[in-house]
């Protein structure tokens, strides 16, 4: 395995220097800031290709938090962590004992605890110390995943579907949405009320990381006592329509006390409404659960929910051409009904980071196919 190292050197350079020849032993592939020699591109370019080229990202918290980006703000290790998270490659967090963070890595530090759902760093307290503790961590990655395979439900799971929380609506909004829900399957400890303000901030700020939500979108950021959220209302420019050549979409990010999380974005849409096929569907949704995977719940298993909503702007169809046609099928206009692809299953939550395009690909299809039986039910008038 390639294993990228992070951290700011200043007050963890014994460490830092230590830990490539551990991993050489372990017979992996260390990757580091001071190893990369002269290149054409940026100190910056080179350490977050780093990441994108490594199968693990290995982060140690010291004193320091590091200098700040003059065009993101924030330091040059939360970047390569915030680069680490898309890929969803495994993360290891490693918090040296006995000194004293300045304010921006306590606040990192705060953050990193909020980002991992509960999943905290693991503590060291000299370069031996560390050593041993990562190469504990790596012997763990070893194992491979369990393969996605799809159980039965023990106990009914429930969504609380984005038509019935007022806050997550927009009466504006005439493009179909489509969202997706991941959710315990187990009891889960519940997140204390007050952390759900801190929370939505952070969604606000992840969304805007990548790119989810545009740097300079206004977004809005709240929370109701049991679910924490931010979301970008429609453009009113658009009519209520979107059109991704031109427009950002309504979406929009949800986590409750309970761990369940949603997504959600607008699907793009003419006059005469959306199009959908099971391509187009599967990879809207892959991108969705990965913007989603930081805040699954923690539970060993989970289930998945999807819906388009309203399916009365909505047809089968290359959704390519959209916003290209002069004629075609009119989506009805008389329906407010969902299509919805119910919580059927569970699957190890392990087991997403390999298997999300095959979970992805699944409830495309039973969107469509719950798309199809509803305009059967409804007829030709709605």
């Amino acid at each position: 395995m390639r294993v990228f190292i992070s951290s700011v050197r200043r007050g963890l350079g014994a460490e830092r220097d230590y830990l490539p020849g551990l991993i050489r032993a372990l017979g992996h592939e260390p990757s580091r800031f001071e190893d990369f020699g002269a290149r054409n591109a940026t100190s910056r370019d080179a350490c977050l290709d780093g990441v994108a080229q490594a199968d693990v990202y290995v982060l140690l918290l010291g004193p320091h938090y590091g200098d700040e980006m003059q065009d993101t703000g924030i330091s040059a290790t939360e970047e390569e962590y915030n680069v680490a998270q898309q890929r969803g490659i495994p993360i290891l967090v490693f918090k040296k004992t006995g000194v004293a963070s300045d304010p921006a890595q306590e606040d990192f530090i705060r953050r990193l605890g909020d980002y991992q759902q509960g999943r905290f760093w693991t503590e060291f307290s000299d370069g031996m110390d560390l050593g041993v503790r990562v190469a504990e961590a790596l012997r763990g990655l070893a194992v491979p995943p369990p393969p996605l395979t799809y159980l039965p439900l023990t106990q009914p799971v429930s969504v609380v579907w984005r038509r019935d929380r007022a806050p997550l609506s927009d009466r504006n909004l005439y493009a179909p949405v489509l969202e997706v829900h991941a959710l315990p399957t187990a009891t889960n400890a519940l997140r204390p009320v007050s952390q759900l303000a801190d929370l939505a901030e952070r969604l606000a700020i992840r969304g805007r990381e990548i790119g989810f939500f545009g740097q300079g979108d206004a977004l809005m950021i709240n929370h109701d006592g049991n679910t924490a959220w931010a979301l970008r209302p429609s453009d009113p420019r658009a009519g209520g329509r979107y059109d991704e050549r031109q427009l950002d979409p309504f979406a929009g990010l949800a986590v409750g006390r309970d761990g369940a999380a949603m997504v959600f974005q607008a699907l793009p849409t003419d006059v005469m409404g959306a199009l959908v096929d099971q391509a187009d569907l599967g990879q809207r949704i892959g991108v969705l659960l990965r913007i989603l995977a930081p805040q699954l719940p923690t539970t060993e298993h989970i289930a998945l929910a999807a819906a388009l909503d309203p399916i009365s702007r909505i047809a089968e169809g290359d959704p390519s051409q959209v916003g290209n046609r002069n004629s075609g099928i009119m989506a009805h206009g008389n329906s407010d009904k969902a299509a919805r692809a119910d919580p059927v299953d569970q699957v190890a939550r392990a087991s997403l980071t390999e298997g999300l395009p095959a979970v992805a690909e699944e409830l495309a299809v039973r969107l469509l196919q719950a798309l199809r039986a509803a305009n059967t039910s409804r007829g030709p008038w709605g």
